[in-house]
């Protein structure tokens, strides 16, 4: 695959098809170029540009201005062929964050155990305004690539979060609530367990995932029985990831389904 997948007015089929081509043409840009805070791999203004690219698009900043709270910026996607806008979002730099307006942050270094993390407080010196300025554009850009194509992100199958890097604390979400928390991150994680198990796919990855089942020749109900499910509108989300990479490996492959072989039918979605 070595050309751009221009997004043009088709059918919902065609966009996630070409989306699919788009993941695998910038894949590799976007997991060298993501970062770990905490526990979790985001990706970074530069991944996110790069999906904007293979898609045809190009994405950018405006209207950056000083509000009440911090510093405010719109982010934009927009069609190389036509100049549409596909997409907007609000980058938002805050005053009551540290890292850009100073002040004092929760921080952590090793302790002398193995694995023990100390908590302190690290004072922070303000950055420059156009420093600030410059951050309120990457998290523009980044938000409205983000609200565009997220799924491609999903389809990469990389581990990677759909939050944007430059949204996250230098620790991650978890590491910071751990350090205010005590007994109750582990209740929170539970009820987030909970929820991702009860939570199905959204319009777009079901249909995502009904084009690739027929693309792979499989029979649904079958294909979605480890799941206790028939049919894709039932499948919970936690687990798109997989069938998706379950059915591109089939495709890969090339092995056409056996329906009289229940043993495959155990091990067809890996989780």
């Amino acid at each position: 695959m070595n050309a751009l997948v221009p997004i043009h007015p088709q059918t919902n089929v065609d966009a996630y098809r070409a989306s699919t081509d788009a993941a695998s043409l910038c894949k590799d840009i976007v997991v060298n170029t993501a970062k770990k805070l905490g526990d979790r791999n985001y990706v970074c203004v530069e991944g996110w540009q790069a999906i904007a690219i293979a898609h045809g698009c190009t994405a950018s900043a405006r209207a950056v201005e000083k509000v009440e709270g911090g510093v405010r910026a719109i982010g934009e996607v927009r069609r190389m062929s036509d100049g549409a806008v596909i997409a907007e979002a609000e980058g938002f730099v805050g005053e009551d964050e540290p890292t850009w307006y100073g002040g004092t942050m929760r921080s952590w270094k090793w302790g002398q155990k193995r694995g023990e993390k100390v908590w302190f407080d690290k004072e922070m010196p303000k950055r420059a305004d156009y420093a600030i300025r410059a951050m309120a554009q990457t998290r523009a850009i980044s938000r409205a690539c983000r609200s565009a194509f997220a799924h491609v992100v999903v389809m990469m199958n990389a581990g990677l979060s759909t939050t944007p890097a430059e949204e996250v604390p230098l620790e991650g979400f978890d590491s910071v609530q751990d350090a205010y928390f005590t007994e109750a991150p582990t209740q929170d994680r539970k009820t987030e367990s909970r929820r991702q198990q009860a939570e199905t796919l959204s319009p777009e990855q079901e249909l995502m995932l009904e084009d690739k089942m027929r693309e792979a020749g499989v029979d649904p109900a079958r294909f979605l029985a480890p799941s206790g499910v028939s049919n894709a509108r039932d499948l919970p989300a936690a687990h798109f990831a997989a069938a998706m990479k379950s059915l591109n490996d089939r495709i890969a492959k090339k092995q056409p389904v056996n329906p009289q072989r229940s043993e495959e039918l155990a091990d067809e979605i890996p989780y």
